[in-house]
Parts: structure tokens; C-alpha cells; sequence
């Protein structure tokens, strides 16, 4: 997973250090939101960020559908320095990814690890090729617009990044039912953490309803001041 950090991180950011507009008032871009919006660093180590992850598929074939908790902790390493912690799931399901970067938001990716490695069981081939059809999305081909979010009752202003890495893929055919697959993922300088929500379709040929949908939705933050 850290490599896939410092392969889409290297994919050409600028910093910026924004979830809001440029400086010249432009939209961010995708790396800009990904990897350098949501900074952890102004919350206090034990501050908790909760979301609410659900699966959703009827295809034998897949993963089955659950819902669980996802949990991003900030944590102090020996010599004081902030680093983060995703929890992912309960139970069966749980794993833990520790001393991650507080720079960005790195519950995103986490979830684009995971979706990678579960495309990858199920297609066959190398995993190197599908993190590098995201990259590409993420650094030069999702589209960037304004959006109306609801946090806690409120709407408020964000931005809504959409991503369709096999769109244009020479390899479709060999991608089977998720050549067609995008994600939709939602910022806001209101939400601690800047990631609002996280979602990935995979559409079903023929069908209104999707082969597979994923969401991961914010739902509240816990000790943001505690030990500041």
C-alpha cells in the first residue's frame, strides 16, 4: 500500500495545501484533493474519524455485500510526530494500516488499495497495471466540479472528483464486467479530514442495477481537540 502512495503521489503534485480553490480561483485537481487536501496534521493525536462503509452486490461470483465501520485515528509516533491509522471493518473482516502520512486523508488510499487487489483475484494478471490506470485518473484524467454536500444536516460547499480509469483502456475486453467501473469521491474543507464520501460503481451490462457498488460516507469526528 505505501507504494502506492509514493507511485500516485509522484504522478505530479503540486502542493498546495488546498480542498478549496487555487489561488488563481481554478478547480483542484485530483491529486490536489487526494493527496493533499483533508490535512490530519491540525487535529490532536486521539482525534478519530468515523465513516460508514457498504457493500452492496448480488453476484455469487463476488465478494458478499456487508456493512461495517471505518475509522481513521491520529496517533503520535515516539519523538511526538503525527501519524495516522486506518481501521478498516470489525470481526473477520478487521485489518489495521499504521504510521501512514497526515499530509493527506490516507483512508483513500486504503479503500483504492483494496478495491485494486480484490479487482485483481478476480481478473487475474498483475496489480501494477490497475493501480497504474488509477494513477493516471487521479493525476491527469477524473473530472473536478463544485458540489453541494449535506454534513450534519447543513449543506455545505465541496468538490466532487469522478474517476473512470478503463474508460479509454486498450485492455477492456481482459477487464471484464469493471472495464466500465468509476468512482465518485466528495470533498469539503467542513468535513475533518476533507473526504466527504467515497464511491465505486461497477455497472452491470444490461442491467439497471449495478454488478457491484461500494460507499464509504463520513460520519462524525470524535477528540479533534483533545491534547492539542
Amino acid at each position: 500500500m505505501i507504494s502506492f502512495v509514493r507511485r500516485l503521489a509522484a504522478a505530479g503534485a503540486v502542493t498546495l495545501g488546498l480542498l478549496g480553490a487555487s489561488a488563481a480561483g481554478a478547480a483542484p485537481t485530483g491529486v490536489q484533493l487526494v493527496f493533499e487536501g483533508g490535512d490530519l496534521k491540525s487535529l490532536a493525536p486521539g482525534a478519530t474519524i468515523s465513516y460508514r462503509f457498504a457493500r452492496d452486490t448480488s453476484d455469487t461470483a463476488l465478494a458478499p455485500s456487508f456493512q461495517d465501520d471505518v475509522r481513521v485515528v491520529v496517533t503520535a509516533e515516539d519523538g511526538g510526530a503525527k501519524t495516522a491509522k486506518v481501521d478498516l471493518f470489525s470481526g473477520a473482516r478487521a485489518q489495521s494500516f499504521g504510521s501512514l502520512s497526515v499530509d493527506g486523508n490516507p483512508v483513500i488510499v486504503v479503500l483504492l488499495e483494496q478495491d485494486v487487489r480484490e479487482m485483481q483475484k478476480v481478473l487475474g494478471g498483475s496489480p501494477y497495471y490497475i493501480r497504474n490506470r488509477i494513477r493516471d485518473a487521479i493525476s491527469g484524467g477524473g473530472q473536478v466540479e463544485p458540489a453541494r454536500l449535506d454534513v450534519d444536516g447543513k449543506t455545505v460547499d465541496g468538490w466532487k472528483l469522478t474517476l473512470k480509469p478503463f474508460a479509454h483502456d486498450a485492455r477492456r475486453d481482459q477487464l471484464k464486467g469493471f472495464a466500465d467501473r468509476f468512482y465518485e469521491l466528495t470533498f469539503s474543507d467542513a468535513v475533518p479530514g476533507g473526504l466527504h464520501s467515497l464511491k465505486a460503481v461497477t455497472p452491470r451490462d444490461g442491467a439497471q442495477a449495478p454488478l457491484l457498488t461500494e460507499s464509504l460516507v463520513f460520519t462524525g469526528v470524535t477528540n479533534a481537540e483533545a491534547g492539542k
